[in-house]
């Protein structure tokens, strides 16, 4: 049986170098049978397989960008509309990318194992950690699918087109040109810090398409339980959301499901009943609500700030009360930070 203490002491393969990622296996069976469960549970849906194979395949289905709350591509000549379908052989190849993987050959930040391994199965650290450790997992294989370099798409430069110079709201929104790739969450995309660069923004993208949203913890309170999602949906809210208790079991209750394919809640949607929520525009050094200290910057000016209209919007600011409160944080932003 796996010690926390192991799991820290853990190193590499010459033993020289503390090692400061490891693998499922250095868990205890009461702590690996469920999260191998929970990955499994997930990849054996559709939806997963539908993200992954988009991935091979080297570009997102033209119908994912009508379905974002963010109209990244802004240009309806954009060619990235064209692709309405898979590439001949992507499902296969997918499919046998699928038959060889296993769980085991994920590897994880040695502190996530071993609060997780610390943690008593049941407990309500146990069941946060498991989300947390199964949203990893989604990460990281859309991570290693995208750093196969499988894309069908590498010579028709669709992933790098831009209109001309007059189409001035484009290059407004994106005065550097376009981004690296497709796979993208609008609010996901500071490639240059993030540690597999390009392919992390790639991960991000798989977590929205699968679970709903990025999945987020108060890192303020890493024992509250509280989990949150940041989704980039039409008719979802663009804010960070606190998953409901029934949201979050419910997740629970599929990840550990014997047939997860009869009744799956993903992609999880939060509505006006999410009330408690967090302005993404705020810098998650001062919200403590992250994952990763490094995955999002505050949006530059150019951007603009949803919080400053003056119409009040319930999809985004459930009560007049949030709306209120969300627009004084934007006029006291420069103040603040």
């Amino acid at each position: 049986m796996a010690e926390p203490e192991q799991i820290l002491n853990a190193s590499n393969a010459d033993d020289t170098t503390r090692v400061k990622k490891v693998s499922l296996d250095t868990l205890d069976e009461a702590h690996r049978v469920p999260v191998t469960k929970a990955i499994l549970n997930i990849l054996s849906t559709d939806l997963a397989e539908s993200t992954f194979c988009q991935i091979v395949d080297g570009l997102p289905l033209a119908a994912v960008y009508d379905e974002a709350y963010c109209d990244t591509l802004m240009d309806a000549k954009h060619p990235a509309f064209q692709h309405e379908k898979l590439c001949p052989g992507v499902n296969e190849e997918t499919r046998n990318l699928y038959s060889e993987f296993a769980p085991t050959q994920l590897q994880f930040e040695i502190t996530v194992l071993s609060r997780y391994q610390a943690a008593s199965p049941g407990s309500q650290l146990f069941k946060t950690l498991l989300i947390e450790i199964t949203a990893l997992s989604i990460h990281q294989v859309a991570v290693m699918l995208f750093n196969l370099d499988t894309s069908r798409h590498k010579a028709d430069n669709v992933a790098s087109w831009a209109p001309p110079k007059e189409n001035k709201l484009w290059w407004r929104f994106n005065p550097n040109g376009p981004l690296p790739t497709l796979f993208c969450h609008s609010w996901y995309t500071n490639y240059e810090q993030y540690p597999e660069g390009v392919a992390d923004m790639v991960g991000f993208w798989a977590e929205n398409r699968i679970l709903g949203g990025v999945i987020l913890f108060d890192r303020a309170t890493p024992d509250s339980g509280a989990v949150y999602i940041h989704p980039d949906w039409r008719d979802v809210t663009y804010r960070i959301c606190q998953l409901l208790d029934t949201q979050k079991q419910e997740l629970l209750d599929f990840l550990q499901s014997e047939s997860p394919q009869s009744a799956t809640p993903l992609p999880i949607r939060p509505d006006e009943h999410n009330l408690v929520r967090v302005d993404p525009e705020e810098p998650i050094t001062l919200t403590k609500v992250y994952r990763h200290i490094w995955e999002r910057k505050p949006p530059p000016e150019y951007a603009g700030d949803e919080r400053s209209g003056d119409v009040y919007d319930p999809l985004n600011f459930p009560t007049k009360l949030d709306k209120y409160d969300a627009r004084s944080r934007w006029r006291t932003r420069f103040d603040r930070y």
